[in-house]
């Protein structure tokens, strides 16, 4: 679980950068780099829960 634990904190620091920006292009920057990282972790729950079911 470390790893989504690094992820997580990593994608609210973007969210808090992008709350906290005041040029539009970095708060989309901010936002996007948040959204890479939700779908990661998406992905990875995903796999961990099918590793759980096939044994």
């Amino acid at each position: 679980m470390g790893r989504f634990d690094t992820l997580t904190r990593r994608r609210q620091a973007e969210l808090n950068h992008a709350a906290l920006a005041i040029c539009p292009v970095e708060k989309n920057r901010h936002e996007e780099q948040a959204r890479a990282y939700a779908k990661i972790i998406s992905v990875l729950r995903r796999e961990a829960e099918a590793s759980l079911h096939l044994r």
